[in-house]
């Protein structure tokens, strides 16, 4: 009889096969790079190691990861001690971490930071020395393994964008003892022969033994000392070496640098069909300018004949103003000899001393007439002061019976207390003086 197969569930072929895994391998320690690494909320780390042929789950729990002397990052190659196992819910094959170590980041860490400073003092890193990469490249010189998947997406990137640029593959080895080497002999041979637009250093991604020959100083004063631009797309996105911070360009990946020295010929077609509009748009506007010019000069161009008429015309107009000139000039010196005769006439001296003679008589005249006024208006003035000086005259007021009394020395007596008894006083009377002699002397 014939045994019949044991039919599986799924979850119990998953914990035979961890069982399987745990007992056959145990705890292992395994040397990758670290990618796709997540923390979760829980505190557990997932992620890859992977190399360049394959790549491997990994978890390792809060309770084991606590005791880790760093934190883990993209890229980072590490030695990882870890139980084979497999998580049954999804049939995963994965590692379940123990402990965790950087692995070669410290004798190439050192080194490779203290290159990069040692060219950052020196100024290989300056921006000031960095060409522009050309935009219309023609002709470019890819320096990579010839083999690799960097050079292939490199390629599959220009035969879709550009197939007409020129591309010269320099092939050289791009990991090992020999490969910086290679590297700047094939920079040195592009400057040599002077032929490409720009240079591109480029290999696909690793561990940092993998890409240790770019960090090479050889190689790096070879790119800083290259007359042609270059780029350097070499790694990954997250992978940085010396030959990225020298070259005048870094791209993160193969692709991307086959974009930068390339144009889409899809946009350079639609480029050139509006070029060709424009083209035309500016070729029939000149075309129409031209026309209009054409049209502006046969306007002035003219028959020679008509070139006399306008002459002659010309002519007939400049003889009439010439005569219409001479008659203005005539008729302003005809005017000019009427002022000149007429001011000889006003200035004839018989009639100048005519007229002075009549302005005597006249003058003569107002003369006597002024001195028979002032003598009347002087003899009525001197009348009326005579009156006046009358009026005022001592004789008027004796005329009315009054004296005037003195003593003998001509003094006028006004008051009684000035006579005294046989005192001799002049009397003065309207016609003559009078002398007494003064018997008593009585008061009121």
């Amino acid at each position: 009889m014939t045994e019949t197969p044991r039919i599986w569930q799924v979850s119990e072929l998953n914990h035979a096969a961890r069982n399987l895994l745990e007992t056959r391998f145990g705890v292992v320690t395994v040397s990758g790079e670290i990618s796709g690494f997540t923390r979760a909320r829980s505190g557990h780390w997932y992620f890859r190691l992977k190399d360049m042929d394959g790549q491997v789950s990994c978890a390792m729990f809060r309770n084991k990861n606590l005791y880790c002397s760093f934190e883990p990052k993209e890229g980072d190659l590490v030695h990882f001690k870890a139980k084979v196992s497999l998580y049954p819910d999804r049939g995963d094959y994965q590692l379940i971490g123990e402990q965790m170590q950087l692995a070669g980041s410290g004798n190439l860490q050192q080194a490779f930071l203290a290159l990069k400073q040692k060219l950052l003092d020196e100024g290989l890193f300056d921006d000031q020395h960095k060409r522009t990469i050309p935009i219309h490249c023609q002709r470019i010189a890819v320096i990579s393994s010839a083999n690799g998947a960097a050079i292939h997406d490199f390629l599959k990137v220009l035969q879709q964008r550009m197939p007409s640029l020129v591309v010269d593959l320099l092939p050289v080895t791009v990991q090992g003892q020999n490969a910086a080497n290679e590297s700047a002999k094939a920079i040195e041979l592009c400057n040599l022969m002077g032929q490409h637009d720009v240079i591109v250093l480029t290999r696909g991604g690793g561990s940092v033994e993998d890409l240790w020959s770019y960090n090479d100083e050889h190689l790096a004063r070879t790119i800083y000392s290259s007359r042609i631009p270059t780029v350097s797309a070499v790694g990954h996105e997250t992978d940085f070496t010396i030959a990225d911070f020298v070259a005048d360009c870094r791209m993160p990946t193969p692709s991307a640098a086959a974009e930068l020295v390339s144009q889409d010929q899809s946009e350079l077609a639609h480029r050139v069909q509006q070029l060709e509009r424009q083209l035309r748009q500016q070729w029939h506007k000149y075309g129409q300018h031209q026309k209009l010019n054409l049209s502006r000069l046969e306007a002035l161009l003219k028959h020679p004949g008509q070139k006399l008429n306008d002459q002659s015309q010309r002519l007939d107009h400049l003889q009439v103003r010439l005569e219409q000139s001479a008659l203005k000039q005539l008729q302003v010196k005809k005017y000019v000899y009427n002022q000149q005769l007429n001011k000889f006439i006003n200035f004839n001296p018989s009639a100048s001393i005519n007229a002075h003679s009549t302005h005597v008589l006249q003058l003569e005249q107002r003369l006597h007439i002024g001195q028979q006024s002032n003598f009347q208006r002087r003899k009525q003035l001197f009348t009326g002061l005579a009156v006046q000086l009358n009026q005022l005259s001592p004789l008027h007021t004796l005329s009315r019976g009054y004296s005037v009394t003195q003593n003998m020395q001509a003094q006028v007596i006004t008051k009684i207390d000035q006579v005294v008894a046989k005192q001799s006083l002049k009397i003065t009377l309207l016609d003559g003086h009078a002398e007494v002699i003064v018997e008593s002397v009585s008061t009121r």
